[in-house]
């Protein structure tokens, strides 16, 4: 029928209503703005700014989001949007999703039942479609219709079970594969399938006797001397097998070039050749795919003509140049956890449930790790790989690296300066576990240094014995002056 790729629902064969693929992704959409607005309220915002931001939600979806598996991918750019952590606007999602979403389906399939008891005439694309639509045929559930030869039967795609086909279209099939019917005959009857497979089986091969004494191959001019010498004019043509002693060594360097010439040449065309089908291929599949999934064009909301559409902000470049040592800290520490108790389907399903800039932060740490162990790191080779199968372009890639081998250096200082605490006294110790949290989140402002350099005068104003006091200034000393010396602004 007509307009049938953006139909929200369709019939089965078993007579069922299910939503189409546009409609699954039209469910989705809402069930994301309505969960949306929902954490919002619970945020206790004003009325009007949750419709606002819900708008801006909306606008972003329409241009970024094709298919349904990639709401989850962009769950970092909403949580940016609503100006909620991302574990947050995560964890909420989950909460509410199948919810939610079960009662977007079941109003958005009863308005569209609503809608086709009251649609006009429908127009069809051919007579078939027509007469199948007209007498409502229906065929077993989960079989479709598939060629097999001259056969059309239908296919249980799971089972592999086929139902052949009955009345004339069977004696059609028999008589044109020359099986006798079972009057005919007293044997069981033969499987229109089986009979189809053993007709257009291939022929057996016949195998050419091959003698043990290999032949010896005659010289091309040889065979055109013994065949057409009586008829040859000019000069005698005198048969020689290889180059003369003389000239071996030219000849072969002249061969040699000469067919090196004639081998690349080859290639490159060859090369070439499939490179242009490849791409024709790729191309064709890529834009039969889009228009096959792309249904962000129309998704049925009205927007407000004069509201101008937000600028493409590129929110990974935003999420880089957010992102703290804190946050680095806390996916270090995540990672170690789960090294420690070595549970690694943990570690593979909470890797899956990070957004494409968390899993490039412990990717490329893990390259920055083997670097610092002297092992050689092709970077721009793997910005270009990465790049090309996330929306992380190599600047951000680049931003990320950077920032890495930055928190490391204050990673390793803290390490470092909890290694000088430790040869304190035990008195001093126990002053260090309660200054400890202070003491991070001091150095988690670098490379706003006077900032930190505030926050630890306010740890040593609380410490009232001098001799702690001077150790405590002396370790925070030592340690500012290793990281500002490497730290890359």
């Amino acid at each position: 029928m007509a307009e049938s790729s953006k139909k929200v629902l369709e019939k089965k064969g078993h007579g069922e209503y299910e939503f189409t693929a546009y409609g699954e992704f039209l469910s989705y959409f809402h069930a994301h703005i309505d969960i949306f607005k929902r954490l919002l309220k619970a945020k206790k915002m004003d009325p009007a700014k949750v419709e606002e931001v819900a708008k801006q939600i909306k606008s972003y979806m329409s241009g970024n989001i094709k298919k349904t598996d990639q709401f989850f991918e962009h769950l970092p750019q909403f949580a940016t949007m609503l100006g909620v952590p991302r574990e947050e606007v995560s964890s909420y999602l989950n909460s509410n999703f199948i919810e939610v979403l079960g009662k977007v389906q079941e109003k958005l399939k009863s308005q569209e039942l609503e809608k086709m008891k009251h649609a006009p005439a429908p127009s069809f694309s051919s007579i078939t479609e027509e007469i199948v639509e007209g007498l409502h045929f229906l065929h077993p559930k989960d079989y479709v219709f598939a060629q097999k030869g001259i056969l059309m039967v239908l296919e249980n795609p799971t089972t592999g079970e086929i139902i052949e086909p009955q009345g004339l279209m069977a004696a059609s099939a028999k008589a044109a594969l020359s099986i006798p019917t079972g009057t005919e005959t007293e044997k069981e009857p033969v499987s229109l399938t089986e009979a189809l497979a053993v007709a257009n089986a291939p022929p057996t091969p016949i195998v050419k006797k091959q003698s043990l004494i290999p032949e010896k191959e005659k010289s091309i001019l040889q065979e055109i001397v013994e065949t057409f010498g009586d008829t040859l004019t000019g000069e005698r043509l005198e048969v020689k097998i290889g180059p003369e002693v003389t000239d071996t060594s030219s000849l072969e360097s002249k061969s040699s070039g000469t067919s090196a010439k004639t081998d690349e040449e080859y290639e490159i065309e060859d090369l070439e050749f499939e490179d242009s089908s490849e791409s024709n291929e790729e191309t064709s599949s890529s834009n039969s795919e889009e228009e096959q999934d792309d249904f962000s064009d129309d998704l049925g909301i009205a927007y407000e003509e004069e509201t101008p559409p937000p600028p493409q902000v590129d929110l990974n470049l935003v999420r880089l140049k957010n992102y703290s040592i804190k946050e680095f800290m806390d996916l270090v520490s995540t990672i170690t956890a789960y090294q420690t108790k070595a549970d690694q389907v943990g570690y593979q399903n909470w890797l899956r449930s990070l957004s494409d800039f968390d899993k490039a932060v412990v990717s490329l740490r893990t390259q920055v790790l083997k670097e610092q162990k002297n092992e050689v790191v092709d970077w721009n080779s793997l910005f270009q790989m990465m790049s090309s199968k996330s929306e992380l372009k190599p600047d951000v890639l680049k931003g990320i690296v950077k920032n890495i081998k930055n928190f490391q250096i204050v990673k390793l200082t803290l390490d470092r300066m909890i290694q000088e605490f430790k040869k304190g006294s035990p008195e001093f110790m126990q002053i260090v576990k309660m200054a400890w949290p202070h003491i991070q989140k001091s150095f988690y402002e670098v490379p706003n240094y006077p900032q930190v350099q505030t926050l630890l005068r306010g740890i040593l104003s609380r410490v009232n014995d001098e001799s702690h006091k001077k150790e405590f200034s002396r370790i925070f000393s030592m340690a500012l002056g290793f990281i500002q010396s490497k730290f890359q602004v």
